[in-house]
Formats: structure tokens, C-alpha cells, sequence
């Protein structure tokens, strides 16, 4: 037997009257596509043409004050066919009025997946003046999908609005690593001249977001993080409380915090810092990290031939690289032209018999070493390994391999170790990638090998691997070769999960213009970050070609930097490729739930779809 309750005003109020009712009725906002932002639900119906503002403790959805008011029984697909669309079937007017509490102002903002009219938007906008404390002083229409940006002048002479990219531009807090930990608050001013004396307990207040971190107890940065920087990915790797305050270095009132032991938790609109007598005992420590490698495969690997079981001789990054390129085989993106693989052998034979060899043997002392010995150990490996000749052979198969592809002059040597892109530990951005130019006389093959291969001993790279216990004798070193893209039309990157509303469909990507880096951006550039849809995922979603849009890029005038068709076909290959991988990937997530982290590129030529990268998104 189905019981509905009768709606009275108790349930859904007529009249906005105060922000003091606006804070009793709100509760968070359907995504957290930012922090600081808390939400009333609207409904309009058409059918009582009334105004009805709802109280988030009784209804989380809309749906659920609707089916309540009519003594409805919409299931959640019925109400959405018809309520967000332009169908003759539609009985009321949805929306969220959210508060955005670094700007002190409220928008109006739509589900991204609603159809609704112009006028209909602005007759809903009306109506919440008319009956609210609300202005249009304070209160701006939200332009928050690719097809209400596109209509941006339209709007302009009928109500306020106001973009995604405005309201970023206010955001003064970000939530990256919601933990906590406990240690000693201390200011640095530049990390990598200071880093010797950074110790565990410390919890940084930086200014700038750092191209390396140390192993730290919580970092706080002045610079907000896109999804997929190197400091959230650090985040989420190593569980650690970390943060973005605009302005935070340069606060007076969080400089006296400098020296204070405390225990630091991050929120989603808020951190806390708590002064603590003495730090507790350490948790946890990670998950040790088991490194797989074969020595045996002593000729280069041509694309057609790398796999998952080739990994072991090639790298995670090689491995994954072969798949993606027999997947474009069967759909719509191609990879990179002329791929191969310089398997582990190779830089097994590079150091061998050399001080280089005998030096990894002495890092196995690990913490019967000091700091200094360990960095200068490292600075000998790196040095040792540039300065070794690099073998004929080696550089002479490489150069053939090169030569069959004469259209091409600019090759990428990539890092692909036997130590990143795994399930648990990604190691974004611990080692580094080589361009090496034919013809050149300083950007040679030679240089670029030599220089990937040392690498794989930074200071970063050879602790973030102690502290998840991996055994630094049994690292190694591929490459993955490729030709290289020196004028991209856009770059960017994908994950293949709704890192902003759990357990949802939605795919987050951020892109770019040119080679513009969407990772570690030059300071002040905003790259285009958005959500977009498979056509597959729900009735909702088909055909509709939706685009959620948290902010758009500053290098292109506040426009998407892909066009709708472009974005569509990519959250099509990437639903493709993330089927193709959920389906052999151990995890006890839900579909939705479990994510992947790709790299693409389109093409300057032709602006087709090039996928470079993937690897599981350990959340």
C-alpha cells in the first residue's frame, strides 16, 4: 500500500523571506563542483501555479516534494522524461537558488540536463524575485551548460547572469584531500631550496602549488587544483589532509599558526586547525606496493605487440598504451603514430657493471642513511647514468624504428616503470618525459633515453616509492616511444567517473588550448573543466549532448575549447574504452563508481581525437 502525505506550508514554503529562513531550508548542492556553496530546492508548478520553496531535511530531491504535492507516483525516469524537457507532459519548474557564500550572492542554476525555455527561465527567475528577499542586485541567473553558454546573448537583455567561470573566479577555498592529520604548521616560502628541512610532522603553507611535494602530514596551498594536478593526485594517493585558501601564505591570522602543533582536518567548506599537546602515534602506514619486472625481452616491442602480460617487461604506462591502440582499431580515436617500447633490459644493461649499480645497492639501507647521503646517492645515480655511452645497437634499432615514419620529425621518449600507473599507486608526475628531434644536434635520441632512465632516481620519486614500501632494487625503467605533437589544437584530460556527485554518471575533464599543461598550469591560466555524458548512460543523457561546465578556459575568450560534437564523440570513446576495462579490472566498486584517468589530445591538422594514456584513478 503506497501512503502520501499531504504537502502544507510546513513542507514547501511560498515565500523566501530572510537569509536567516534560507540558511534553516538549505542544505549542500546537488554536485560539489565547488566548496563554499549551500542550496534551496524551487519548484514551479504549472498546473497550481504556485512557488514552492523546499526544506532539504524533508526532501533531498525534487521528485520527492512533487509526487507528495499532486499525490503522484512518478518513478524517477517518468519525472525526469517529462519535467526536464520541453515535453507538453512537463507540470513543473525546477531549480536550485545556491548561495555563494565567497561572494555573498545566490544564482539561479538549472540541472544541466534541462531543457527548459527561455521564457519559462525567465518567468521561474520572476517568480523567486516576486516571492523571496532575493534582488537583482544579488541574484544572477547561472549559464552553468554548454547550451545555455552558447545563448549567453539572448539572455543578456532579459535577466542577470552570470557565468561558471565568474563564480570560480570567487571561489577562495577548495577541499582536495578531505582527511586529517597531525603535525607542525610551518610557512615555506620555496620548497625545493628548503626541503631538507622539511620533515613528516611538518603541515606546509605554501604559496605555490609545488612541482614536487616531500612526504609531509597535510599541505595547505594558496592555488586552487584542478582534478587531476599533481597535488590531488598526491592527495589521494598518500590520504593526507590537503587544501587551497587563496591568500593563505600571506594570512595574518593563519601566520600565527606558524610552529603550532595541531591536529589539521579538511572539509568540504572549511579546514580546521585544533592546537594538540603532542602528536598521536602513527596510524597506518600504506599498502606495500609489490614491483613485477622480466629481463628476458631483449629487442624493441613494436605497438602491435604490447599488453597487459607485456608489462612486466615494459612498464604499466607501454602495457596499457598496446591495448588503447588495438581498442582504436575497432572505434572512433587513434593513438599516437609509430609506437614502441625500449623494454627494462635495456636500462638493466645501461647500468650494469657501472657505480650506478652499486649505489641503488646501497640505497637499500634506507633509514640507516641520512637525508644528504640519500640525495647525494641519487644526484651520483642520475649523473652516472647521463654520463654512461649509450649503447650502439640500442640507438641504432631505435633510429630505424624512427625512420619508417619519415613524416615525422619530433619523437616523445615517455617513462613507463614498473612503479606507476598501478592499482593503488599512479605516480603521476614522479618521472619525466623526453622530446628528442631528428637532426637535432642537442635534443638527440641518446639525451632523451638517458634522461627518462634518470628519472627514475629524483629525490621525489625514490621516496614516494619508500613510503609505500616498494623495494628500489627491483625498480626499473621502459620507454614507451611515440612521434610527438609540437602544435596540438587542444590537450587535456579525462576521468571516467562523476568525481563531483557519487555514484552518478558524468565524466570530469579538463582541457586546454595548445600544449598549454592542464596538470600544472602556468600561474593564473584556467583551463575549460566540465562534465559530459555517454549517450548510453540514462534516457536522460541520450541524444541531448549535455555539457556541465565548472569553469572555461582564460586562453579562449570564456568558451569551451572543444565544440559540443567534439565533446560528445569523446565521452563516447571513453565509455567504450571504460567498459572494455571495468570488465578486467579487480575492484569491488560499482560501475559508476569506478574511474580511469586518460590523457588526450586533438590533433592542430585536423582536430582528430588522439588518447595517449590511461590508468585506473585510485580514489
Amino acid at each position: 500500500m503506497l501512503f502520501f502525505m499531504q504537502c502544507t506550508a510546513q513542507n514547501g514554503q511560498a515565500r523566501l523571506e530572510s537569509f536567516a529562513m534560507f540558511n534553516k531550508l538549505s542544505g549542500p548542492p546537488l554536485t560539489n563542483k565547488y566548496s563554499e556553496i549551500s542550496a534551496v530546492k524551487v519548484v514551479y508548478s504549472l498546473h497550481d501555479k504556485q512557488i514552492y520553496y523546499l526544506d532539504y531535511h524533508e526532501y533531498k530531491l525534487h521528485i520527492d516534494f512533487c509526487n507528495t504535492l499532486r499525490y503522484q507516483n512518478y518513478t524517477v525516469s517518468e519525472f525526469n522524461r517529462a519535467n526536464y524537457s520541453e515535453s507538453p507532459e512537463r507540470e513543473y519548474l525546477l531549480g536550485n537558488i545556491n548561495y555563494i557564500k565567497s561572494a555573498d550572492r545566490y544564482v539561479l542554476e538549472l540541472s544541466p540536463t534541462d531543457g527548459m525555455k527561455l521564457d519559462d527561465i525567465d518567468f521561474l527567475y520572476d517568480q523567486i524575485l516576486a516571492t523571496s528577499f532575493l534582488t537583482d542586485n544579488n541574484f544572477s541567473f547561472l549559464l552553468n551548460s554548454a547550451r545555455l553558454l552558447q545563448r549567453e546573448n539572448e539572455f543578456l537583455n532579459i535577466l542577470p547572469i552570470i557565468t561558471p567561470s565568474e563564480i570560480y573566479q570567487d571561489i577562495t577555498y577548495q577541499a582536495i584531500g578531505k582527511h586529517k592529520g597531525y603535525g607542525r604548521i610551518r610557512f615555506i616560502e620555496d620548497i625545493v631550496n628548503e626541503k631538507q628541512e622539511i620533515q613528516k610532522t611538518d603541515i606546509l603553507v605554501l604559496d605555490k602549488t609545488p612541482l614536487e611535494a616531500p612526504q609531509v602530514a597535510g599541505i595547505l596551498v594558496s592555488e586552487l587544483q584542478t582534478p587531476l594536478s599533481h597535488l590531488t593526485i598526491l592527495a589521494q594517493n598518500r590520504k593526507i589532509p590537503i587544501a587551497a585558501l587563496k591568500q593563505a601564505y600571506n594570512n595574518a591570522n593563519l601566520k600565527k599558526w606558524d610552529g603550532v602543533l595541531v591536529e589539521y582536518e579538511v572539509q568540504n567548506d572549511t579546514f580546521l586547525f585544533t592546537e594538540i599537546d603532542q602528536l598521536p602515534e602513527t596510524g597506518d602506514l600504506p599498502a606495500q606496493v609489490n614491483l613485477r619486472f622480466n629481463l628476458s625481452m631483449k629487442t624493441l616491442v613494436d605497438v602491435n605487440h604490447l599488453n597487459k602480460k607485456m608489462g612486466m617487461h615494459v612498464g604499466n604506462k607501454a602495457a596499457n598504451f598496446g591495448t588503447l591502440y588495438k581498442l582504436s582499431k575497432k572505434n572512433d580515436f587513434k593513438t599516437p603514430e609509430g609506437a614502441f617500447a625500449i623494454p627494462f633490459y635495456f636500462y638493466a644493461e645501461h647500468i650494469k657493471n657501472t657505480k650506478a649499480q652499486e649505489l641503488i645497492k646501497k640505497l637499500a639501507q634506507g633509514n640507516q642513511l641520512s637525508d644528504t647521503a640519500i640525495q647525494n646517492i641519487l644526484k651520483e645515480i642520475r649523473k652516472t647514468i647521463r654520463n654512461s655511452p649509450l649503447s650502439k645497437d640500442l640507438h641504432n634499432s631505435v633510429l630505424e624504428k624512427l625512420n619508417i615514419h619519415p613524416e615525422y620529425s619530433n619523437w616523445r621518449f615517455r617513462s613507463s616503470t614498473n612503479a606507476e600507473d598501478a592499482q593503488g599507486f599512479s605516480g603521476a608526475g614522479l618521472y619525466t618525459s623526453k622530446t628528442a628531434v631528428l637532426g637535432d644536434a642537442k635534443r638527440t635520441i641518446d639525451r632523451a633515453i638517458k634522461k627518462v632512465w634518470a628519472s627514475l632516481w629524483t629525490y621525489n620519486a625514490y621516496r614516494e616509492r619508500n613510503y609505500y614500501g616498494m623495494d628500489q632494487q627491483k625498480v626499473y625503467m621502459g620507454i614507451l616511444v611515440h612521434r610527438s605533437f609540437p602544435d596540438e589544437a587542444v590537450n587535456g584530460v579525462a576521468i571516467t567517473k562523476n568525481i563531483y556527485r557519487p555514484e552518478n554518471y558524468g565524466f570530469v575533464v579538463n582541457a586546454q588550448l595548445g600544449n598549454e599543461n592542464v596538470v600544472q598550469p602556468t600561474p593564473g591560466v584556467v583551463c575549460d573543466q566540465f562534465i559530459c555524458f555517454p549517450n548510453n548512460a540514462s534516457r536522460l543523457y541520450a541524444d541531448r549532448g549535455v555539457v556541465d561546465i565548472l569553469t572555461t578556459s582564460s586562453l579562449n575568450n570564456g568558451k569551451l575549447v572543444m565544440t559540443d560534437d567534439e565533446i560528445q564523440h569523446l565521452a563516447e570513446q571513453l565509455e567504450y574504452i571504460k567498459r572494455y576495462y571495468a570488465i578486467r579490472t579487480v575492484s569491488n566498486k560499482r560501475y559508476n563508481e569506478l574511474g580511469f584517468d586518460l590523457e588526450f589530445k586533438l590533433d592542430s591538422k585536423n582536430r582528430q581525437l588522439y588518447i595517449k594514456q590511461i590508468r585506473i584513478y585510485n580514489d
